[in-house]
């Protein structure tokens, strides 16, 4: 079960407020913005989080 201390959290406030809005991703509440190495560990972790939501789906299609 996810709890939220598996959510990304800014690393300045530590609220779950981050988003990507066009070529950055910042906090909603402080208004840090990640570096480019924090940034790339955000959406590794948004794609992860999709991929979590959506694994079971074309497993066992059968397609070769």
């Amino acid at each position: 079960m996810k709890t939220q201390s598996d959510e990304m959290r800014c690393p300045k406030c530590g609220r779950l407020d981050l988003h990507e809005t066009g070529q950055k991703i910042a906090c909603m509440v402080c208004g840090y913005a990640l570096s480019p190495g924090e940034s790339d560990r955000y959406r590794l972790y948004k794609l992860l989080k999709e991929e979590e939501k959506g694994g079971s789906r074309g497993k066992g299609s059968g397609r070769a």
